[in-house]
């Protein structure tokens, strides 16, 4: 989940300070970079985010290589002495990480034996000693780094420097790591949005890679020897900026609308459309669809979206039970894996388990250069854009698109007659971000409360869920989800009053049945918040203690219109608490590890 950039040229301070703060969003518990000036190696670290390291390293260095991180803690308190970049013992090596080393105890413990020492709780320092065991043994430094990485279990991005190389050497083992080359320049990140500007090709590391890049050249070797990495042209679109936006956040929930019509554009293409074409879906009896967070809600809304319109039985899973639990898997299983930056670890597991098991497998991507987009049998981007804000808004409401579209092209291929993109079109033409003003006044309610509470049934449950989500991420208040059918086997004994339920009611047929579940809580004290998109009378209106209204669409993309505008009461929870909601407490964009 750390962010970790490398850098061959002039100024790498500042290449490379701003390269971390493109990968901000990844963690920011702390941030370091280590240069190798003239014969040492000089380390810059502090906690806390980029800007707290930028008060510390010079603006000018003689310096021409460098790497630079910035950390999501997982081994050890998020402080100074565990921040990266680490360092051998003999200081001849620097080291950032992402990843987790899996066997670092057994390594540990080894090098505790030789008369090693460490400072840190990281299982990266362990990295750092043993390449300088093996390099003590009279090892060169990529022979030391061929049987370091062979020796570690786990995963890992490594961007290392040596006080006696002018070479910047990398590997790479299921934690994201790409290179570019611009003229005698080398870049290496974990994101290729650190090459924005830089380069317009970039090298996209294979799990098993390590190698060495100089000024001169750019060497890979797997375990066979030296191999070969063709490089791909960097396509990034219009990279986000804030512009007038004071946060990431509330700029990409402005951007969802943009991103449906680049949606329609994009399928509207007829090849792209046709990514099932090629293959035989008769025998398919299952689908299985597996995401985490949000990408986990946007599963349960897309497998009622397929089972709705292709009556195929449909379930959803978090990734990390689907990657244990005891499953039906077979060649007549479809997986659908959900996920916006396409490297989420569980996700990447419980693709491998139904890969094994023989499963056809389809990705709802955002990122269409990442490790899923690339192995699954088919790929659906969802073309959302550049998402930086930790709290996923835009990317939400276009997975929902995309699995919609998803469920419409299996349809069309059972079927024959169905339009794919007919909800999604009818979705563009009703779309709205709502009243504001409303929002901005029920935020500012919800601020001070410690017990909110959200209930639904069917899709509205699992939009109820996707906005609690939202306000727990951003605002740190401890909103919980119950299906409004279950009100009075256990939930009731929570209710106060000082608790506010709001009750998603968005659904014709089972409205008048969710209202009646919301009386029970009103009964015991709760202020009711109606959610709903249908008009009601000035009798029944004095019912509730906030109306909250959105357009009714009519089709199951009516969750999008819901879900927006809870996003942006989350955000403006967020500011009034004095929180940036770009970056919440303990949280980072890409979950990386396990």
């Amino acid at each position: 989940m750390c962010g970790i950039v490398g850098f061959i040229g002039k100024s790498p301070e500042k290449v490379l300070l701003d390269g971390l703060k493109r990968l901000e969003y990844r963690g920011y518990d702390s941030a370091g970079i280590a240069l190798k000036n003239g014969d040492d190696i000089e380390l810059f670290k502090a906690k806390g985010e980029i800007r707290n390291l930028e008060k510390i390293v010079p603006d000018k260095t003689s310096a021409e290589i460098g790497v630079g991180h910035t950390r999501w803690a997982t081994h050890g308190k998020p402080d100074e002495i565990n921040a990266h970049p680490h360092v051998s013992s003999d200081k001849k090596w620097a080291i950032v990480h992402n990843g987790i080393i899996e066997n670092y105890l057994a390594i540990k413990a080894k090098l505790n034996a030789f008369g090693y020492e460490f400072y840190s709780e990281t299982d990266t320092e362990t990295v750092a000693k043993l390449l300088e065991y093996y390099q003590k043994k009279g090892y060169d430094e990529i022979t030391s780094l061929n049987k370091t990485v062979n020796a570690l279990k786990g995963s890992y991005a490594l961007g290392i420097i040596n006080k006696n190389s002018d070479c910047l050497y990398f590997a790479k083992n299921k934690s994201p790591l790409f290179l570019a080359k611009s003229g005698d320049e080398i870049m290496l990140a974990s994101d290729i949005i650190c090459f924005k500007g830089f380069a317009k090709e970039y090298y996209p590391l294979v799990d098993g890679i390590f190698g060495f890049a100089s000024k001169e050249k750019i060497v890979f070797y797997d375990n066979l020897g030296e191999t070969e990495i063709k490089p791909l042209p960097l396509d990034l679109g219009e990279y986000d900026n804030l512009n007038t936006y004071k946060h990431f956040m509330i700029k990409e929930i402005y951007d969802t609308k943009t991103a449906i019509k680049n949606i329609i554009e994009y399928y509207g293409v007829k090849e792209n459309c046709d990514r099932l074409a090629d293959y035989d879906l008769s025998e398919i009896t299952k689908v299985k669809f597996v995401g985490c967070g949000t990408a986990y809600h946007a599963c349960l809304l897309g497998a009622n979206m397929l089972f709705e319109k292709t009556g195929i039985d449909a379930t959803s899973y978090v990734a990390s039970e689907f990657r244990y639990g005891n499953l039906s898997l077979d060649n007549k299983t479809m997986v659908v894996l959900v996920s916006q930056s396409g490297e989420t670890a569980d996700t990447l597991a419980a693709f491998e388990r139904a890969k094994e098991s023989g499963a056809f497998t389809v990705g709802i991507v955002n990122v269409e250069y990442s490790t899923l987009s690339k192995k699954v049998d088919v790929s659906f981007p969802i073309k959302a854009g550049v998402e930086i804000a930790v709290a996923s808004t835009k990317a939400f409401s276009s997975q929902l698109c995309v699995l919609n579209i998803f469920a419409g092209i299996v349809a069309r291929k059972l079927f024959k007659s169905v339009d794919p993109l007919a909800d999604v079109r009818a979705l563009y033409e009703k779309f709205d971000y709502g009243n504001v003003n409303d929002f901005k006044l029920l935020a500012d309610v919800l601020r001070y409360n410690d017990k909110l509470f959200m209930i639904g049934r069917g899709d509205d449950y699992c939009v109820a869920q996707e906005a609690c989500l939202k306000i727990k991420e951003t605002s740190y208040i401890n909103s919980n989800t119950y299906y409004a059918g279950e009100l009075k086997h256990g939930f009731l004994a929570l209710i106060d009053e000082q608790s506010y339920v709001v009750v998603f009611a968005t659904n014709k047929e089972i409205f008048g049945k969710t209202v009646c579940n919301a009386e029970e809580a009103k009964a015991r004290g709760g202020k009711i918040i109606l959610f709903t998109c249908f008009d009601l009378d000035a009798s029944d209106a004095d019912n509730f203690y906030y109306i909250i209204k959105t357009k009714e669409l009519g089709n199951s993309l009516q969750a999008v219109l819901n879900i927006i505008p809870w996003q942006i009461i989350a955000y403006y929870i967020s500011v009034n608490k004095g929180i940036n909601p770009d970056k919440p407490r303990n949280l980072a964009k890409s979950v990386t590890v396990e």
